[in-house]
């Protein structure tokens, strides 16, 4: 398991759940951003645990807010962290996988990445680059033995982007219902589906966002008068000024 520096605390009881139900697990932090940390990470874990089968890129900067208020620092932050750490990490594990003829590339993006939603649109960027990038590596190493797949949640509850800035304002938002929200079980489960039965491409996510999803490429001005329409839009808009404010 690997976080950032942040986020090493929760891995470590993670860690410590998993020892009691007998399961052997090793957290490990590193600035993803930062190359030579990845270099490094991933060797540590390649001589603790010798090949690895599965990685399942989960790490993200979860930028949210108005455009034109965000800075170059955090723009630039997210892009790498979000769609170039992924890529990196990939290339170092993947000649491994390879010679074993054995491997499971698995992306979380967002419904953000299939829609481009409002203040979202950098972090949207970045998880519709992973989507894309995913499906081109999963064609070039057809019948290589490494398969890839692609996980897209939309509202998640009680962990996550959307939960972690309601929890900082202290406010409470409804999603809006025809979005509905999703646990991070489902979201798992999705994750065990996608390796066992090489899924490409999963939304988790209400029947009527994974149409809006399928048909987004096509007529995409339809789907933004949908996006209005249901308050997706809305609700973005006052979770990003409640993450400026927090």
């Amino acid at each position: 398991m690997l976080a950032l520096p942040s986020e090493a605390k929760d891995l470590h009881c993670l860690e410590a759940k998993l020892a009691k139900l007998g399961i052997t697990a090793k957290s490990f932090a590193a600035d993803i951003s930062d190359r030579q940390q990845i270099s490094k990470v991933v060797k540590e874990i390649a001589n603790q645990f010798g090949a690895i089968d599965i990685f399942i890129s989960n790490a993200a900067i979860e930028s949210m807010g108005v455009f034109e208020l965000q800075s170059e620092q955090i723009i630039e932050k997210t892009v790498t962290v979000n769609l170039l750490a992924p890529i990196i990490i990939t290339r170092k594990l993947l000649p491994h996988m390879l010679l074993r003829k054995s491997g499971h590339i698995i992306v979380m993006s967002s419904f953000a990445g299939k829609m481009g939603l409002p203040y979202q649109a950098v972090y949207s960027a970045t998880k519709a680059g992973l989507i894309k990038w995913a499906l081109g590596m999963k064609r070039e190493f057809k019948n290589s033995g490494v398969s890839f797949s692609t996980i897209s949640p939309t509202y998640v509850s009680k962990a996550g982007m959307y939960a972690d800035i309601l929890h900082m304002s202290g406010k409470r938002l409804t999603t809006p219902k025809i979005a509905g929200e999703f646990t991070p079980m489902q979201v798992a489960k999705a994750v065990v589906c996608s390796i066992i039965n090489d899924k490409t491409d999963v939304v988790v996510g209400s029947p009527l966002l994974r149409f809006a999803s399928a048909t987004n490429e096509l007529f995409p001005n339809v789907v933004s008068g949908m996006l209005n329409l249901l308050g997706i839009s809305r609700y973005n808009k006052k979770l990003a000024y409640i993450h400026r404010e927090s």
